[in-house]
């Protein structure tokens, strides 16, 4: 993930440009993490698996928090550029670059449609 390039696109959004760019990162995190559950891409894999999935729930859980501070009370928010370095620190953790790298571009370059 390219840490500067994702937090000057997310900082130029509105706040609803920004909800509706992190929900559809979101989702389309969930689309990617289906390819975990076909057993020929898997097998013998279960515990990088396992690790991804972890790392997953990690990111989701970040992205709902700043979804809910968004979307409740904007001033709890983390500042665009922390959560960059959140989910930055998350990929390099849980090597999600297929995934999160992945979701963070479809949405920024085409919008979250699958292009």
């Amino acid at each position: 993930m390219d840490l500067q390039m994702f937090s000057e696109w997310l900082a130029s959004q509105t706040v609803s440009e920004r909800i509706s760019a992190i929900a559809l990162i979101y989702s389309r995190l969930t689309v990617y993490s289906r390819e975990l559950f076909l057993p020929d891409r898997t097998a013998g894999k279960e515990q990088r698996v396992l690790e991804i999935l972890h790392g997953l729930n990690e990111t989701h859980h970040t992205l709902a928090n700043w979804l809910v501070a968004y979307s409740t009370d904007e001033s709890k928010a983390f500042p665009v550029n922390a959560l960059s370095q959140q989910l930055l620190d998350i990929e390099k953790k849980y090597r999600l670059e297929n995934f999160l790298t992945a979701a963070i571009d479809s949405v920024r370059v085409n919008g979250g449609t699958s292009k």
